[in-house]
């Protein structure tokens, strides 16, 4: 029997609006930044203007997320407005030290 691919399960990305906070949930991958980055996108102007985007409920993240990540702050900054992160993952950690962004997520620099 072949294997079909469930859709709307767990596994699904989300990014959802919580008053202040932008909730991201589920894996951010090359494969599904695409369309996270159109919502995050329309999500933005709705956010008051010191807001956060929550990554407690992120399962996987790889350079494309990072880059999701760093374009939808520097949306933000080009605005005026900031965006803090929350709940950082540790798989998230050595990506901000290759790039030096520890600084835009919040964290100290590492030497």
């Amino acid at each position: 029997m072949p294997h079909s691919r469930a859709t709307g399960t767990v596994a699904d990305p989300t990014l959802a609006l919580d008053g202040a906070v932008l909730r991201l949930s589920g894996p951010v991958t090359l494969n599904t930044v695409a369309p996270l980055l159109v919502r995050g996108r329309g999500l933005l102007p709705q956010l008051p203007e010191e807001a956060t985007l929550d990554l407690s409920g992120v399962t996987r993240i790889d350079s494309a997320g990072v880059a999701m990540l760093v374009e939808l702050w520097r949306q933000r900054e080009r605005q005026g407005t900031r965006l803090g992160f929350a709940a950082i993952p540790a798989e998230l950690k050595p990506f901000l030290q290759l790039y030096a962004l520890e600084p835009v997520f919040g964290l100290p620099a590492s030497d």
